[in-house]
């Protein structure tokens, strides 16, 4: 038993023995005040719950924490209670209701730090375990009343919204290329060529940067050391088409194919934004289009993100039947992910082998 209940107990037995004991005497010595003051005692357990409740109800609660987060990164949260009426209450401890895949990894103690008996705040820190879209809250209250006789709970506060965006997988080195810290590595000079290798512009030398890109007419100019500064052309364009019907799912928790699936068209599309090439994101329930230097890129590569973590495979339509609607130009690459046999999509693919020279 803890410490608390341990002395709600010693006082509940206290009130118990003294209604008995006033009561007895009422009876013997047939004196009315004592009665009344048995009955007093009688209704002061039900009195000091009831205030509990009152003053419970004067509470409120706010959360302030990031909109959005990635998966695997820590997400700070914090709480703020304040009590806009009824008495001040010495001690108290809040607490959030979080999902089962929302990890607790810096918890400060759940009495808020900063508590004078009206407000006070309590910070913590969240790690997500999986993309997806998680509901906060409500703020967990825990109380007792003014004679200490019952532990209180109540529910306070607004729930709120947390985004959980796909982290990609990290490359040893990327497949689409090998951009470095000063623009262009070194390598690249090697294996790619021609139009992969576009002239950007002349800066000035920084350590790491190879000596024959030294631009000689500029360093002599201002009797400083500059060198060319190139940038890797346009990558070709990724269409990425992602099965999002009921029946393409098997697996449990975050060990599903469509887990699998959304980590693999992260990773994908992040490596083709990043070397400089377009994406399409085609599901049954959306379809997206990314191109790195048309209008806000990093608001669009924001919202794609964004899609695949709302993704949920409840789709009845086939994904071999929306990528014929989406009338496809041809070129390109192709990658499609699913788990589901579908001959028609296989039939798909060779139409467009045959016919769009992809």
């Amino acid at each position: 038993m803890s410490r608390l209940g341990h002395a709600a107990s010693v006082k509940s037995l206290g009130l118990t023995i003294a209604f008995v004991f006033l009561f007895i005497v009422a009876m013997l010595l047939d004196l009315p005040y004592l009665y009344l003051m048995a009955v007093t005692i009688a209704v002061l357990p039900l009195a000091s719950y009831g205030l509990a409740w009152f003053f419970a109800s004067q509470y409120v609660a706010t959360r302030e924490h990031p909109t959005t987060a990635r998966e695997g990164r820590r997400v700070a949260v914090r709480l703020k209670v304040t009590a806009n009426g009824g008495l001040p209450q010495t001690a108290i401890r809040v607490g959030d209701t979080l999902p089962d895949s929302l990890v607790i990894q810096e918890e400060a103690q759940a009495l808020p730090a900063d508590w004078d008996g009206r407000s006070g705040t309590r910070e913590y820190t969240l790690i997500p375990e999986v993309r997806g879209v998680f509901t906060l809250g409500p703020t967990k209250l825990e109380m007792s009343d003014p004679l200490g006789l019952f532990p209180f709970e109540a529910e306070i506060g607004d729930q709120t919204e947390l985004v959980v965006h796909p982290t990609p997988l990290l490359s040893r080195g990327s497949i689409a290329g090998g951009a470095g810290v000063w623009g262009i590595r070194e390598r690249d000079g090697n294996t790619r060529r021609g139009e992969g290798m576009e002239f950007h512009g002349v800066r000035e030398y920084r350590p790491g940067d190879p000596l024959r890109r030294v631009h000689c007419r500029t360093s002599a100019r201002t009797g400083r050391l500059a060198v060319v500064e190139y940038e890797r052309a346009y990558q070709q364009n990724l269409i990425l088409a992602l099965d999002l019907a009921k029946n393409s799912v098997f697996g449990k928790g975050r060990e599903t194919t469509l887990e699998y699936g959304i980590k693999i068209a992260a990773t994908l599309a992040e490596r083709t934004l990043t070397a400089g090439g377009g994406v399409t994101l085609i599901s049954q329930n959306f379809r997206m289009e990314v191109q790195p230097r048309e209008g806000d890129s990093a608001g669009a590569h924001f919202k794609l993100m964004d899609l695949l973590a709302r993704a949920q495979a409840d789709s009845d339509i086939a994904l071999s039947e929306t990528l014929r609607a989406a009338r496809l130009g041809p070129g390109g690459r192709m990658a499609i992910l699913t788990s589901g046999a579908d001959d028609l999509l296989s039939g798909y693919l060779m139409d467009r082998l045959r016919y769009n020279d992809t």
